[in-house]
């Protein structure tokens, strides 16, 4: 897709599914429903599901701005979702990635659910049906296997400044690379209530993925190849 046409598409669907939440309460609904509602959406970003993603962030499947049927909602989410992994692997590729808040480019970024170690270590009940949830993360780029990588493969693992990807190519000679990477992070996860849209039925879906920047810590990691 064009840079244009997804500038287009993130534009107008910048702020579909960010939800203002007024503040926290005492009372949470506690890990069970946090765990069910992330976890499945961790695995549906990295397979690229897109149906199953449409049923999973807030909002999506009964939005008319998306369209006025739920097939032509169906294919509004798939032309928006495909420009946001879009934007994140060209955006991997150019080393760095915007982020925003919707969770497919983070969870890209960092590898949710696929390697990136992760607890959830705070939910809370804010105003309204909704949750908050704190997951907190931690890296583990220095102990990364690399026996299994063939001589010119890169793999990708993310700095700092939030969004930096340094691409680390494994070279056909004896060597060694240094770079500054991300060592824990933790985020902020918003999850609502939705109620059944066609075939998607009532349930948790995701509003909002937010970085903690205050959290963000870093180490130099050297690979030795």
């Amino acid at each position: 897709m064009q840079r244009a046409m997804k500038q287009r598409i993130r534009a107008l669907f910048a702020g579909l599914w960010v939800l203002p939440i007024a503040a926290g309460l005492s009372c949470g609904p506690g890990t069970r429903t946090a765990r069910s509602t992330i976890e499945p959406f961790l695995h549906a970003v990295q397979a690229e599901d897109l149906d199953r993603l449409f049923c999973m962030m807030a909002g999506a499947a009964d939005s008319t701005d998306l369209g006025q049927d739920e097939e032509s909602r169906r294919a509004g989410f798939r032309t928006w979702a495909r420009a946001q992994y879009d934007a994140y692997y060209e955006g991997r590729d150019l080393g760095h990635v915007e982020l925003d808040e919707h969770g497919i480019t983070p969870v890209k970024l960092l590898s949710l659910g696929k390697g990136t170690y992760f607890d959830l270590t705070e939910v809370r009940r804010v105003a309204g049906d909704a949750i908050r949830v704190r997951m907190d993360l931690r890296f583990g780029y220095a102990s990364i296997d690399l026996s299994g990588f063939s001589p010119g493969t890169t793999f990708y693992v993310s700095g700092a400044p939030l969004g930096r990807v340094h691409a680390i190519r494994k070279p056909r000679a004896s060597s060694e690379e240094t770079a500054e990477v991300l060592d824990r992070l933790s985020l902020e996860w918003t999850l609502v209530r939705n109620d059944a849209a066609g075939e998607c039925p009532e349930g948790w879906a995701v509003a909002s993925v937010v970085p903690l920047e205050e959290t963000v810590a870093t180490k130099n990691v050297t690979w030795v190849f």
